[in-house]
C-alpha cells in the first residue's frame, strides 16, 4: 500500500468494513435475482386469485341468472342455426359474443356451445376452472355429469373445487343466500 510519510492510505479497518460491504452488495445482489422470479410468481399469484374471486362473487352474485340463461338459450340458437354441421362443439368467437354483453361482461375465458345446444362459459384459470352450464330446454343436465350448482333450473355452476373440498358446496350456498339476503 501507498503510504504518505509514514501514513498508510487505507487503514486495516476501512479494508475490513469495504470487503464487508462489497460482500454485503454482492450476496443481496445475488439473492434479488435468484429470489425475483419466485416473488414475482408469488406476487401473480395473489392478484390472480383475488381476481378469480371477484369474478366468482359477480357470476354466482351480480349477475341476473335469468337473463344469463335466456342469453345463453339464445345464443345457442343462434350458433346451431349458423353451423347445422357442428360435430362436437364450437368455441364461439368474439365477434359473435359482442352481441351479448350479458355473457360477455363476466369475463369469460371462452365460451363454447355443444351440439346439443349447451353453453358453456369457462372462467378462472389453470389453477381454478370454474363457470356456468346453460342448458337449453329440455335436456337433463344430470346427464352431463358435471355440473355442481343449480342457479336457476337450467344454469349450473360448476368448479374444480368441488372436488378437492369436501365442503365447498356450503360455502358456494352461504355466498348465493349472502347475496339474497343483500337483494332483498
Amino acid at each position: 500500500m501507498k503510504t504518505k510519510g509514514n501514513k498508510r492510505l487505507f487503514s486495516r479497518r476501512k479494508i475490513i468494513a469495504l470487503s464487508v460491504i462489497l460482500a454485503s452488495v454482492l450476496i443481496v445482489g445475488v439473492v434479488v435475482v435468484v429470489l425475483s422470479p419466485v416473488v414475482l410468481f408469488c406476487c401473480f399469484s395473489v392478484f390472480q386469485t383475488e381476481k378469480e374471486l371477484r369474478m366468482q362473487k359477480q357470476v354466482l352474485c351480480k349477475v341476473d341468472h335469468q337473463a344469463l340463461l335466456e342469453t345463453c338459450r339464445v345464443l345457442s340458437k343462434q350458433i346451431l342455426t349458423e353451423n347445422p354441421d357442428l360435430r362436437d362443439y364450437m368455441i364461439v368467437p368474439d365477434s359473435v359474443l359482442s352481441k351479448y354483453p350479458v355473457i360477455r361482461d363476466i369475463g369469460a375465458n371462452h365460451v363454447t356451445v355443444s351440439r346439443i345446444g349447451i353453453v358453456r362459459i369457462d372462467m378462472g384459470s389453470t389453477m381454478w376452472h370454474f363457470g356456468i352450464f346453460a342448458y337449453p330446454d329440455g335436456i337433463n343436465p344430470s346427464s352431463s355429469g358435471f355440473p355442481h350448482k343449480e342457479l336457476i333450473p337450467g344454469l349450473w355452476y360448476y368448479d374444480v373445487r368441488y372436488d378437492r373440498y369436501e365442503d365447498y358446496d356450503e360455502d358456494i350456498e352461504r355466498l348465493l343466500q349472502k347475496a339474497k339476503r343483500k337483494a332483498e
